[in-house]
């Protein structure tokens, strides 16, 4: 484990108790890559990046099953996002169902479109920062 002093949430870190890795070590495929840091003992933070689609759907689920726990809140960091297919809601809503965590989503505008489109938008709490999403800042959910 490896604790990150700072001043920011964005970019994994806490003023106020500091970051800390966990979990399998981040790992990524052809087209996407995941990160974990615990913010608490009941929150965790995964950052994603790139995109998920079906070459990296299967490692995308692996990685939040390593990290879903039904008394923890697991907040889904997106905003890296470049492009999420409907395989990735599919991971999103399996996992968060089968488990019954509370899931935040910071979502970035590929993910709010499918959101949309999926008529899914009201399945999951999406904040537009991870400030917003742990509870730093007034609260700021997109309108579903």
């Amino acid at each position: 484990m490896t604790v990150v002093p700072g001043s920011s949430i964005s970019g994994f870190t806490n003023a106020a108790k500091g970051s800390v890795d966990y979990g399998p070590p981040a790992t990524g495929t052809a087209t996407a890559s995941f990160h974990a840091h615990r913010i608490s003992a009941q929150t965790a933070v995964i950052q994603v990046r790139g995109e998920i689609d079906l070459m990296s759907a299967n490692a995308f689920r692996d990685y939040l099953t390593y990290h879903v726990a039904a008394d923890r809140t697991l907040v889904v960091d997106l905003s890296e996002l470049e492009f999420m297919g409907t395989c990735g809601l599919s991971v999103l809503s399996t996992r968060s169902r089968d488990v019954g965590c509370t899931l935040a989503l910071v979502c970035a505008r590929p993910v709010q479109r499918l959101l949309k489109a999926a008529g899914q938008e009201s399945m999951f709490a999406c904040y537009e920062s991870l400030d917003h999403a742990i509870g730093l800042e007034e609260t700021r959910r997109f309108p579903a």
